[in-house]
């Protein structure tokens, strides 16, 4: 059975939830392109785009009748035009890397159909702030009125914020600390951009695969369903905010 990162597998839990079905969607900061895969069961196309050459061999090994409902684009975001709109705009761990958050927040809205949807997922409260966030390529961490005035500000509306995953996500940010601690001297070495790119890609080796028997998202089912219940409390280390345009 596939690995899926268990944060990850929080996360998705909340946003498949959340996301209204439609015709099509982006994804920015495609990266495993995971989240990519599972949103077919709700869309009729999406169009990837990712600034990591990676992604292009890990869209390449997918099964060909994918290629037929997927557009990957390996570009800068901020630096690309796109010639239609789209019924969701979904980017998950990406606003925390990018320099200018609010140009980003106004191509979004720009993207998105009339009642189009963005789902974003940053991580929260810079109390948080650790080695990790340093060489992973954060440039900060965000505050919930943060947030919330930044998608006001740009025309968003219907703004909802869940704190995801308590306690289970604040738990395996220990172990994300230990491993940064272990690689500190040398990601902090890395660009901003290579730290970012880096961090958009989970390898997996034999043993991950095997420990997706035990840690897959019929496992963690319960777990997810637990935490949601602690998501109108701002007690986690991760938001996903919905908005509507």
């Amino acid at each position: 059975m596939t690995y899926y990162p268990p944060r990850y597998l929080f996360r998705r839990y909340e946003i498949l939830h959340m996301i209204r079905p439609g015709h099509n969607f982006l994804e920015i900061g495609a990266g495993n392109l995971k989240l990519s895969q599972e949103l077919l069961r709700l869309f009729n196309h999406g169009t990837l785009v990712d600034y990591n050459v990676e992604t292009q061999f890990l869209y390449d090994r997918l099964d060909v009748s994918l290629h037929e409902r997927f557009e990957l684009i390996i570009s800068d975001f901020s630096s690309l035009v796109l010639p239609q709109q789209y019924d969701c705009v979904i980017a998950c761990e990406v606003l925390e890397h990018v320099q200018d958050d609010e140009a980003f927040v106004q191509k979004a809205y720009c993207l998105l159909r009339d009642q189009g949807q963005l789902i974003l997922s940053v991580p929260s409260r810079m109390k948080f702030w650790s080695r990790h966030d340093e060489i992973v390529g954060h440039l900060r961490r965000y505050e919930k009125n943060d947030i919330i005035q930044l998608l006001k500000k740009n025309k968003f509306r219907n703004i909802n914020i869940v704190s995801y995953g308590y306690p289970f996500v604040n738990l395996l940010r220990w172990a994300s600390i230990c491993l940064a601690t272990y690689h500190y001297h040398e990601k902090k070495q890395w660009s901003q951009k290579k730290q970012s790119q880096k961090s958009g890609i989970v390898r997996t080796d034999g043993m991950a695969d095997l420990l997706g028997i035990l840690v897959n998202q019929y496992s963690t089912y319960p777990l997810c369903a637990f935490a949601s219940l602690f998501n109108k409390f701002d007690l986690s280390n991760g938001y996903i905010i919905t908005a509507g345009k």
